[in-house]
């Protein structure tokens, strides 16, 4: 019996080693933190055979009233696979984006029944983020070895490399500034301090790598924690934020039009400036609203809008695809590859998951919420002008940074699925 506490106390602690490492080694490459999700993963699968407390808690949160949500939608974007332009290639992403899901949620099982391992994991995290950050600002004030090393770019580095090369890093960053911040009310003084300094860390990131898409997520993650601070005050207080969005809005919105920018080509929108909407951005919208309203209700399948018809024409006065890759926008990307079958349950389930901590906060019954809703709101936010909603590294950041504050609320048994 000894012998088996003692695996079982090995197996919590490596997992907990693991996740802790997994988004601050976004700072080698998504290959990195793809891998070293996959060995936690792998660990898990042993530890929750063994531990029949871990698979009580995963089960009761899979099977919650929100998860119900998340299987519904699920079940709604499924609808697009058998219509699919690449029907493997579309369940394959679709499977993928539910196991990340589930292995989430077993991550949470895991933490949250072991105080030591959540705590390790949180300052595991905490360090690790703070430490491999200030690699990239070293690097940036000319002393590039240490960010060189863990970059694994040793050899010659082209101009400005220390400032564009962290870009991936900067939007994982972004949405690990609510989590630290989160993370730190759970700490001793010491930690919470090192927690602080890694949200500044990643904040100075954010705005030394010109990454638009993460500023416009912290941005999105001000004004949803602030309504949520609002609206725990009182009628009174919502007016206030109603004043407080428009100025940090349009703050927001000047400081994205001075910072450097791609030269503007032939724009879309007479109304939109370059600046705040690149004109790459403005044509890819255009052309995939267009292919949207052709196959309005299943869409062409998950994963596979850059295979429509005519995506990758050169665009009349500009060089560049209709669309090279995908949408650079969650919500044009979902509904054109899903329909509106797939994007409405995709959407009530999102929203229920920010309702449901709006009011949690508000009734004080969950610390983590503001954290809670600042990673999603960032994580969303900067998907509104980025990467493909499927990309592994971006799933796997946002899903395992929710199920480890939600672990972090110090022992509550309240999971990010559960809906009690």
């Amino acid at each position: 019996m000894e012998h088996r506490r003692d695996i079982s106390a090995y197996l919590r602690h490596s997992t907990a080693i693991l996740l802790g490492l997994t988004i601050p080694a976004m700072v080698s490459g998504r290959a990195v933190l793809q891998g070293i999700a996959a060995a936690a993963f792998l660990i898990a699968l042993w530890l929750a055979a063994r531990d029949t407390g871990v698979r009580a808690r995963f089960w009761q949160a899979a099977s919650s009233h929100f998860g119900i949500a998340v299987a519904v939608a699920f079940a709604g974007m499924s609808v697009s696979i058998w219509g699919s332009l690449d029907p493997f290639r579309s369940f394959d992403a679709w499977a993928r984006t539910g196991g990340y899901i589930l292995a989430c949620v077993l991550f949470w099982a895991i933490l949250v029944g072991d105080a030591d391992t959540r705590r390790l994991c949180q300052r595991i995290f905490i360090g690790a983020f703070v430490v491999l950050s200030a690699t990239i600002l070293m690097a940036q004030l000319g002393f590039e070895l240490p960010y060189a090393v863990v970059h694994n770019q040793l050899e010659s580095k082209p101009y400005a490399w220390a400032f564009k090369a962290p870009k991936g890093f900067a939007a994982a960053a972004a949405c690990c500034v609510p989590a630290l911040i989160g993370l730190a009310a759970y700490e001793t003084p010491r930690w919470r301090a090192t927690a602080v300094t890694g949200a500044v860390f990643a904040v100075i990131i954010v705005f030394t790598t010109v990454n638009k898409s993460a500023l416009g997520g912290l941005l999105a993650m001000v004004l949803v924690v602030s309504l949520a601070m609002a609206a725990r005050r009182g009628r009174r207080f919502i007016l206030g934020w109603v004043v407080f969005a428009i100025a940090a809005s349009g703050l927001g919105a000047a400081l994205v039009y001075k910072l450097p920018d791609e030269p503007a080509s032939r724009a879309v929108w007479d109304w939109m400036p370059p600046q705040l909407i690149d004109t790459h951005r403005q044509q890819i919208w255009n052309f995939t609203a267009g292919k949207i309203a052709e196959k309005p209700w299943t869409g062409y399948g998950i994963n596979v809008i850059e295979r429509v018809p005519g995506a990758h024409k050169q665009l009349p006065g500009y060089n560049a695809e209709a669309i090279p890759s995908h949408p650079h926008n969650w919500a044009l990307e979902i509904l054109g590859e899903t329909g509106v079958i797939g994007f409405v349950p995709v959407l009530i389930a999102i929203a229920w998951f920010g309702w449901r901590h709006l009011r949690r906060h508000a009734l004080q019954i969950d610390r983590s919420s503001l954290a809670q809703l600042g990673i999603a709101a960032t994580f969303w936010g900067s998907s509104l002008f980025n990467f493909s909603i499927w990309s592994s590294w971006w799933l796997i950041t946002c899903f395992l940074l929710t199920a480890i504050v939600a672990a972090g609320s110090a022992g509550k048994t309240t999971s990010p699925a559960a809906d009690v």
